[in-house]
């Protein structure tokens, strides 16, 4: 216990002591972990660029660091990464049929379908005035996402998704592309 007591002394409060192999905090996502194969080419994204406020755990991608490390809840990926050119969100959904359907990165469910109720232009604008995909109440698939308490967003598979902001239009999802970018299973 006093060699514990020890290393949480250490510890700084910018760089979690690692508590599960992979990982700076708890795993809180189910079964087996972020999707091998992510779209809008989030696979084994990482922190490129030293935005986020502590390193990921060795090992860790920006998908399973975002949405299934407990140490990252509190964070979000970098703002605007839905638009850099190797990721291209919008430039890409440009053709698909629309809505266009949104899964979770972990367990492959329906999490979003937009736009619903508002056109491509202003989800893409809304989007963009606030640096993540941004959704609304009526783009929800019922029963696959919940607001904690907190404002957490998370999957009912357990995969943190990002947060609830409200605006003057009510609730606001915005979420990380990177927990939102799986495929269907």
């Amino acid at each position: 216990q006093q060699q514990q007591q020890q290393q949480q002394q250490q510890q700084k409060p910018d760089s979690p002591r690692a508590s599960q192999e992979g990982f700076n905090g708890k795993n809180t996502c189910s079964g087996s972990g972020i999707q091998a194969k992510l779209r809008y080419n989030m696979t084994g994204r990482v922190d490129e660029r030293g935005e986020l406020p502590f390193p990921l755990a060795e090992g860790e991608t920006l998908p399973t660091g975002i949405c299934c490390d407990s140490a990252y809840a509190p964070y979000a990926e970098p703002r605007f990464l839905f638009n850099r050119s190797d990721v291209a969100l919008f430039p890409t959904l440009q053709g698909q049929e629309r809505p266009v359907t949104f899964y979770d990165s972990v367990c492959g469910i329906p999490l979003f379908r937009a736009p619903l109720n508002r056109s491509f232009e202003e989800f893409r604008a809304e989007t963009a005035e606030h640096g993540w995909p941004s959704f609304r109440p009526a783009e929800v698939v019922a029963g696959n996402v919940k607001i904690l308490e907190n404002g957490y967003v998370v999957s009912k598979c357990g995969t943190h998704l990002g947060s609830n902001l409200p605006d003057e239009k009510g609730t606001r999802y915005c979420l990380d592309l990177s927990c939102i970018s799986g495929n269907p299973q």
